[in-house]
């Protein structure tokens, strides 16, 4: 009679088909499938186990491009990989969406790989961003090689775990695309915070990247350790690469403009006003309501809408005019192909507003005060002239015979007067080499005689050692003055409209002009970095290497290069790969 089945049969049955399906997707059983296949062709041996090498070989590339495609995929979207548990987080969902939707090679892999050989543990995470950064930071380098000039930005910024991390970026023109780039290319932990410090980590930088040569800008904040014109990092690194010249960003340059402005005290009250405006909308439901409708986002809809607290704040906060001027243009100053002759012209723009007013100082304080009048009356404010006493120390007193006579002497007058000395003391052209590339450019050329023009051209050709350009002047003169064209069109071209226009009979001139192309006008995109640093390392990544969170944050600033040729760059991460010798994880 034959024997029934026991526990022990079913565990021995359940054991066998586990051990058959690790078999099936192991090393040897695919290699032997392979030759034995071969063989049966009658292919010789040696084919038979090339066969069997390859194609285990593209297995593996398959199962790791899935992998490097998910840690990009976090990268791009700013996601966490890991979660509490060595398990959780977005990768591993990833990896679990991925078999979900069919990737045979990914589930066999899951299934079927030894313990060491996963590929999905924290230290191989970490490897593959890092490459990935890697990959990025080279395309950008390689770029920026082929430009016959560069400029270096950099700024520093601490972050969750209170470490200095120094901000690098790139300005160059792309001849490829016929474009003025400027490229985040990754962090450089600064174990101090002074002017050496910063110099020598951004000249290792350099040294082990670029040509000393092509070197010709500097793009800084204003603060004494970076340009100080002695110990500040400029002067440092000015020692090694002489041709290179100290950018003060413009942003930085027109927010203290209006921070000269404080120094009278009425004005100082009233740029208090700016910081009252987030504590305006935050401090009341009902405002916080019209934020999002931009037709009733407006301080004057406001300051007659609402209830008294409200009408009396707005009122307050809409009087402030000459900084609706400031605050666009502060805006077209962070564009990545903005170049100093545009910097120039909005500057220019902004004193010509300024210089009118003043000049009809009169009518302007009579049109302020009728509309200061109208709304007081609808919000229920008094304007009135403050005590006049004989002797005064803490504020204005100046003699006057009206309400609108007193406010135009004690502060739309020095208001303007400040503004006006400021924007000149601040924007004046001290980089002279810098400033008389700008005479390139027809806006500025064509405003002069011949003779002038290329009298003035000696500075930079001198500087910059481009005597060929000499030869140019004349035709490049007299080529721009035959178009005719109006003042308003010089104005709006860009420089690197003039590239192409100089791209074939003016090599010597278009050198001059990549030079200025070059020179950068803010510290935007190094500065832009910083809210990218900020989402990445946060308390919960505190921990988190300086590597990995290079890697992190160039895959972020750069999602739309990765989006763009995201095969190729994986391919490139996995050839890395391939070359580092580890053990498996």
């Amino acid at each position: 009679m034959p024997r029934q089945p026991d526990q022990r049969d079913y565990v021995l049955e359940v054991r066998g088909k586990i051990v058959s399906r690790k078999h099936v997707g192991s090393h040897y059983h695919k290699t032997s499938t392979a030759a034995s296949k071969a063989f049966l062709e009658n292919a010789p041996v040696d084919v038979q186990l090339q066969i069997g090498h390859h194609n285990t070989i593209e297995e593996n590339k398959q199962i790791l491009s899935a992998i490097i495609s998910c840690i990009i995929f976090c990268g791009i979207h700013d996601l966490p990989l890991r979660g509490k548990e060595g398990s959780e987080g977005v990768f591993f969902d990833l990896l679990n969406l991925r078999i979900d939707s069919g990737d045979e090679a990914l589930k066999s892999h899951s299934d079927n790989c030894q313990k060491n050989a996963v590929y999905t543990s924290p230290t191989i995470q970490n490897e593959i961003i890092q490459l990935c950064g890697e990959v990025i930071k080279e395309k950008i380098i390689e770029d920026c090689k082929r430009a016959k000039a560069y400029a270096v930005m950099a700024d520093e910024t601490a972050d969750i775990s209170g470490k200095e991390q120094l901000s690098i970026g790139l300005r160059f023109y792309d001849e490829s695309q016929k474009i003025i780039r400027e490229d985040f290319v990754g962090y450089i932990e600064l174990k101090y915070q002074d002017a050496s410090t910063i110099a020598s980590a951004i000249q290792s930088f350099l040294e082990n990247n670029f040509s000393v040569d092509n070197c010709v800008g500097f793009g800084f904040d204003g603060c004494s350790t970076t340009a100080g014109k002695e110990g500040g990092v400029q002067a440092i690194l000015k020692k090694k690469y002489a041709k290179s010249l100290f950018f003060h960003c413009c942003s930085l340059r027109l927010n203290l403009v209006v921070n000269d402005t404080r120094k009278l005290p009425e004005i100082r009250n009233r740029i208090a006003t700016v910081k009252d405006t987030i504590t305006f909308f935050r401090e009341s439901p009902a405002r916080r309501k019209s934020v999002p409708n931009l037709s009733r986002l407006s301080l004057g809809h406001l300051s007659v809408e609402g209830n008294y607290a409200t009408r009396k704040s707005a009122y307050q906060l809409h009087c402030a005019r000459y900084f609706a001027i400031l605050g666009p243009v502060v805006n077209v100053l962070q564009g990545k192909s903005m170049d100093l002759v545009m910097v120039k012209k909005h500057i220019d723009d902004i004193l010509d507003v300024i210089k009118e007013d003043r000049q009809d100082v009169e009518n302007v304080s009579y049109d302020l005060f009728k509309k200061s009048l109208d709304i007081a009356e609808k919000v229920g404010v008094e304007l009135s002239v403050p005590r006049v006493t004989q002797k005064q120390v803490y504020r204005s007193n100046p003699p006057s015979e009206s309400a609108v006579e007193y406010w135009k002497r004690s502060i739309i007058i020095p208001y303007l007067d400040s503004l006006t000395s400021s924007l000149d003391a601040r924007f004046s052209n001290e980089n002279t080499p810098a400033f008389s590339l700008t005479y390139l450019h027809p806006s500025s050329m064509l405003k002069m005689a011949s003779k002038y023009f290329k009298n003035n051209a000696k500075s930079f050709m001198e500087f910059y050692k481009l005597c060929d350009v000499s030869a140019e002047l004349d035709l490049w003169y007299n080529i721009w003055k035959k178009k005719n064209l109006a003042e308003d069109k010089l104005t709006d071209i860009e420089v690197a409209a003039l590239l192409e226009e100089a791209n074939v009979f003016f090599p010597a001139t278009r050198h001059a002009l990549l030079i200025l192309s070059a020179f950068p006008s803010t510290t935007a995109t190094v500065e832009r970095s910083f809210s990218t640093l900020r989402r990445a390392k946060t308390w919960l990544m505190s921990t988190m290497g300086d590597d990995r969170l290079t890697g992190m944050c160039l895959m972020n600033v750069h999602r739309k290069f990765l989006k763009e040729s995201q095969d190729c760059i994986v391919k490139k991460v996995l050839g890395k790969f391939s070359l580092n010798p580890r053990q498996c994880y």
